[in-house]
């Protein structure tokens, strides 16, 4: 399967079980992270800086520290959504811009973030504070590589894969929740992920309006996450239901909306209620310090972009 990005700089995604193992990593400056390299280490070359695998790797310390080692004209990005967000930073500013090749190995990475050209690192706890839309030339997207991803990852990812189904109806909800996927079905779900994804990019690559559609979930999420040290698919499976819930007090969404996707993520293990300890004040504080603006979220595809009172907020947090 191959699907073409129509952006100004056209980026190919091929999908095929099989083609980075059997074919090995396209050549160029490999960035990967400790755990990829204990895998695959054959699959990597000479020329390559590895990461310690976490969120806490998407920092501009190791930003400096690689641009200090890159010696080619072509990053690989080998890993999961830090490793792409990093190496897609990094070669978006070497030289004014270098070829990026994208190799994900993580669910999250092979339907949502390696596509679309966002990237960058963390400052302090605002996340993806720093950073370019800079399209990849290629993408790699091989599903055999998820036998090494842990279950939880794997969980983690369908996060976002729920935030698709919910958003636009595909993939159905009801294959995501399944209790045993095979890999046709991941397959699938890999590919129509990718295919929403591209289209909502190629409205909006430079993510100035529509394409903020896909912020769902990540206002509370984002917030959340650094502070109470959570996974991204888990910060951003409760904050979907938050985001939900803020949005039946504003009448704009139904209850039974609310139900459908608890239910989805529940039958996947993903968690739905914020942290016990969780200090409002401290998550009200990031979210005013938000990238896309104090207070703003997307429910749906006419309410992308949505200020709510803070008081409104609060409440729900609460």
């Amino acid at each position: 399967m191959e699907i073409i990005v129509n952006t100004e700089a056209k980026c190919k995604i091929i999908i095929r079980r099989g083609q980075v193992k059997d074919d090995k990593l396209p050549e160029g400056f490999v960035i990967t992270d400790t755990n990829l390299y204990h895998y695959y280490k054959d699959l990597i070359s000479s020329e390559n800086y590895i990461i310690k695998a976490g969120e806490e790797s998407k920092s501009l310390e190791n930003y400096f520290k690689i641009l200090n080692n890159v010696n080619r004209d072509t990053i690989v990005a080998f890993g999961g959504g830090v490793t792409g967000d990093l190496a897609g930073f990094i070669a978006s500013t070497y030289k004014r811009g270098i070829n990026l090749i994208q190799v994900p190995t993580s669910l999250v990475a092979m339907t949502d973030s390696s596509i679309g050209g966002k990237n960058g690192v963390n400052l302090g706890e605002k996340k993806n504070y720093v950073g370019t839309i800079y399209q990849p030339a290629l993408i790699l997207i091989d599903p055999e590589l998820l036998k090494t991803l842990p279950e939880k990852e794997f969980k983690n990812g369908l996060a976002e894969v729920i935030k698709y189904g919910h958003l636009f109806g595909s993939p159905s909800l009801k294959l995501v929740s399944s209790k045993n996927l095979s890999d046709e079905d991941i397959e699938k779900i890999i590919i129509e992920c990718c295919k929403n994804k591209v289209k909502i990019v190629e409205k909006d690559q430079f993510d100035k309006g529509y394409r903020h559609i896909l912020n769902f979930g990540h206002t509370v999420g984002h917030a959340i996450e650094i502070l109470y040290n959570l996974s991204h698919g888990e910060a951003i499976s409760i904050g979907m239901i938050k985001e939900l819930e803020i949005g039946n007090r504003l009448g704009i969404i139904d209850k039974k909306q609310i139900e459908n996707l608890k239910n989805a993520l529940v039958s996947v293990g993903l968690p739905i209620e914020l942290p016990k300890d969780l200090d409002v004040d401290k998550v009200l504080k990031i979210m005013k310090s938000d990238k896309k603006g104090k207070f703003k979220f997307a429910f749906d595809e006419k309410n992308y972009d949505y200020y709510v009172e803070e008081e409104t907020v609060r409440e729900c947090l609460k």
